[in-house]
This record gives C-alpha cells, sequence and structure tokens, in this order.
C-alpha cells in the first residue's frame, strides 16, 4: 500500500535536497535528524511519539534517501505516512537507541569526522544527547536544530492552506467561548464548549491544554482551566490552537463575562495591549526584520508605564508542531536575527500583567506574511474589549 502523503513526493525529493545542501555547507558528514517536526517536514513521518522516545532520520551526502529509525512499534506508521524506503528499528526497552543511531550513522559514513544533530530539539534530552556523542567519540558534533527551523519557517501554498483550516478551528473555539462564557459555568465546562467546537469543526485535536483564566487568575496567562465558576464582569483570558494534519494556528482573545463591568484595571490594560498590538501590525510587510516589530510597540509600554518588556516574547513562529507545543524557533523580539518573508507564519500578542490585581490580558492572533502585507490566519486580532 502507498503511503499516505501529505505532499506530493517531489517535494520531499526538494526538501532532502536542502539538507544536502546544509551537509555540504557546513562539511558534514552526516546529519541527524531527531525532532518529530523536522520528520514530519523532511520525509513524511508522522507520530507524536518522536517527542518521547528516540526516532532518527539520517541523511549523508553520499546517499540521496535518508535512513529512518523508529521504536519498532511504529515500524507501521513509517510505511504508512512517509517516503523513507530505508525503514530500520530497535527494540524499546531491549536496545539502547543512541548506539543504534551511532551504528547507522557510522556505518553510512565510514570514518566520518563532523556530523549535525538537532541537539536543542525537547526530542534530544540530556541523557540521550550524552549517550550519543560518547559513542561519537572523536567525531565533530554540530548542532544544526536553527538550520533545520530555517528550512520550513516560510510555508509553501499547500501548508498556508492547511494553517488557514487550522486558524478556522480556533475561531470556532473563540466562538464558541462567546457563547458560553456566563456567569455561573465554570473554567472547566467553558474549556469543554471551546474544545467540542473545535473538535467538532474538524480539528484533529486541540495543540495543547487549552489555556484559561478568569478573574483573579486571569493573569496566570499560562493558566489551565479549574473549577472556578465565572462571575460577571470577569476577564477570561483564552489561548487554543486547531491543529489541521499537524499544522497549529493559534486562537486569542480575551472576553468580559456580560452582566457586570470589567475592573478599571482590566480595562485600561486591554486599551494599552491594543495600541501595542496594532504598532506592531503597522511593522509587518514582507521582507521586514523581526526585531523591528516590537521597537514601537516598546515605547507604548514605557509611556504607559508598564516597563521596558513584554511578560511574554511579542512574537514567535508557529507551524508544524507536537503536543506539548506548537512552537517554532522564529521569534519577534528586539533582539531577533530573524526576517519575515512572505509565507512566514507566527502568533503575534500583547501579553499584558498586573499581578498585583489578579488582572491579566492578551490581544493578538496567529499571522502570516504576504506580498502585500500581512493576513490574520487565526484569533481576535485587535478586537475591542466588549463589556456587556
Amino acid at each position: 500500500m502507498p503511503p499516505e502523503l501529505l505532499l506530493s513526493g517531489a517535494r520531499y525529493v526538494e526538501r532532502a535536497a536542502s539538507v544536502g545542501r546544509l551537509l555540504r555547507e557546513g562539511a558534514l558528514d552526516a546529519v541527524i535528524v531527531f525532532g518529530p517536526e523536522a520528520q514530519y517536514w523532511l520525509c513524511g513521518y508522522d507520530t507524536f511519539l518522536g517527542a518521547l522516545l528516540p526516532q532518527a532520520l539520517v541523511f549523508t551526502p553520499d546517499d540521496p534517501d535518508p535512513t529512518l529509525i523508529v521504536w519498532d512499534a511504529d515500524v507501521a506508521i513509517a510505511h504508512r505516512t512517509c517516503v523513507v524506503d530505508d525503514v530500520r528499528t530497535y527494540r524499546f526497552g531491549v536496545d539502547e537507541p543512541a548506539e543504534r543511531f551511532a551504528e547507522v550513522a557510522t556505518s553510512k559514513a565510514p570514518g566520518m569526522r563532523r556530523i549535525g544533530i538537532d541537539l536543542s530539539s525537547r526530542a534530544v534530552p540530556y541523557e540521550l544527547g550524552r549517550s550519543l556523542t560518547t559513542m561519537l567519540a572523536g567525531v565533530d558534533v554540530v548542532d544544526v536544530t536553527g538550520d533545520l527551523a530555517r528550512l520550513r519557517a516560510v510555508k509553501l501554498p499547500e501548508e498556508l492552506a492547511l494553517m488557514r483550516r487550522a486558524g478556522a478551528y480556533g475561531r470556532a473555539g473563540l466562538d464558541a467561548a462567546h457563547r458560553h462564557a456566563v456567569a455561573g459555568v465554570s473554567e472547566i465546562g467553558l474549556a469543554a464548549e471551546i474544545e467540542y467546537a473545535m473538535r467538532a469543526a474538524g480539528s484533529d485535536y486541540w495543540s495543547i491544554p487549552t489555556e484559561l483564566a478568569s478573574g483573579p487568575r486571569s493573569s496566570m496567562v499560562h493558566g489551565t482551566p479549574t473549577d472556578r465558576m465565572l462571575q460577571a464582569g470577569d476577564l477570561v483570558h483564552i489561548e487554543v490552537g486547531g491543529a489541521e494534519r499537524r499544522y497549529n494556528c493559534v486562537a486569542i482573545q480575551t472576553i468580559a463575562v456580560p452582566g457586570g463591568r470589567p475592573s478599571s484595571v482590566g480595562v485600561q490594560l486591554h486599551a494599552v495591549a491594543l495600541r501595542c498590538l496594532r504598532s506592531g501590525l503597522a511593522q509587518l510587510r514582507p521582507r521586514v526584520p523581526a526585531a523591528e516589530v516590537e521597537g514601537p510597540a516598546l515605547d507604548i509600554l514605557r509611556a504607559a508605564g508598564l516597563g521596558d518588556g513584554f511578560k511574554m516574547r511579542f512574537g514567535y513562529g508557529v507551524g508544524i508542531g507536537y503536543p506539548p507545543s506548537w512552537l517554532e524557533p522564529l521569534q519577534i523580539t528586539r533582539t531577533s536575527t530573524d526576517v519575515l518573508h512572505p509565507g512566514t507564519t507566527f502568533v503575534l500578542h500583547a501579553c499584558l500583567l498586573d499581578e498585583a490585581s489578579g488582572t491579566g490580558v492578551l490581544a493578538g492572533g496567529t499571522y502570516a506574511i504576504d506580498d502585500d502585507g500581512y493576513e490574520l490566519l487565526s484569533g481576535a486580532g485587535d478586537a475591542e474589549l466588549v463589556a456587556r
């Protein structure tokens, strides 16, 4: 049975060639890729367990076809989802994975002197990295995590279509939040309605546990829902991700529970957050340096007496991701060296917190740079706070 590929086989040939260029430019004898998002992009291999159990994709300059080494329970997934013909296995709990990976790499590149590994990937915990570098003693090991990330930063039209579908699922979640965020509903009950709406709309799953906190918990921007009951006038922070074939799109909004007035602190913070976000959006254009996007927003923060920076990054890349993360390495901060080319997809948001009052607000969404400026893919964007 032929593999169930996300893209055409020709696309994966192009992507393997991009690793070939990385090998040549870095004078590398081999590259081992552990990150499941990078494996998925490069060959179609699709298993969320790659972030938990080590599985490796090995490239060498003299062999146009990579080798994939997987946990033996996942070999059927490998044959059904990816373009790699050379699939090898190890037995979980019996074989030493690092030994197997080193053995394959050295057999494909005899006399290897220099190897690239995505050592900064969360799929490479300390013990795996230590064991692997020990077994490759005498070989110069180079971290290629950033190089691999840059290869997939700009999305193809087919990928942008997936991001838009994922964005529609996030919008369905926010629509459900507006319908069901009423006094007397628990945070968990509200999250259930949001998650059901997203799944019913077609989302693979919600990208990570739903981030939702209300009232005096709203400053906990990475907080997850509890049994706290919403009260009239509460601010509710909502951040969810829709997923389409592992492409994630983040939907963001702070809403007010109807029936009461939000606190003056919350209203003022949200107004400043909107001004910050709008100043960032005004900077978005093709090929703008990411570091230039945050500057005007920082001026607004300082003028409002709110410090010299946001509690969360002003922006970060999103795209292919496996739970528990939707992050890509792109950064939109004052120190970033990234450039926002057409096809770049990212979250841009303004997070403002007043811990003393327990108040937090978040405004923004997921955006894509296009030839004319930008497109909002998901989230409320620069929507006003509606208090009813």
